[in-house]
């Protein structure tokens, strides 16, 4: 793996891990996404120190190049958390869709005990 590779791996380590704890610190991350992104980090500041690990593990899987095997790591970890926002979006979708039906109903439950105040009243008049 060149070392051009490797600085390019340690330097966006160490920035996405400083950008995390710097979003930590103003409570804009929940935890599953801080430790997503902190083990992200992790993982390529290993890979950047110790080059010999993607050349194991490259040969190990049958891929020619370290470098392929950083970029799959990286598309596989990316995947995952598409997939993972992908899930979390549809439940919030369906928790929306519920929500917007019960205030309906809720709103017309109102509408309907403000009509009966009103003509309560005009029969008291």
């Amino acid at each position: 793996m060149s070392i051009m590779l490797r600085t390019a791996l340690l330097i966006v380590a160490a920035f996405s891990i400083v950008w995390i704890i710097a979003r930590i610190r103003r409570s804009k991350v929940r935890l599953e996404d801080t430790l997503f992104w902190v083990g992200t980090g992790g993982i390529l500041a290993v890979l950047g120190l110790f080059p010999q690990v993607s050349y194991r593990m490259a040969d190990a899987l049958g891929i020619i190049s370290p470098a392929n095997f950083v970029f799959l790591i990286m598309i596989c970890l990316l995947f995952e958390k598409v997939l993972t926002l992908s899930i979390i979006h549809s439940q919030l979708e369906d928790k929306y869709v519920t929500m917007a039906a019960e205030m309906a109903l809720r709103c017309k439950d109102l509408e309907e005990q403000v009509e009966e105040l009103k003509k309560a009243q005009e029969d008291k008049n």
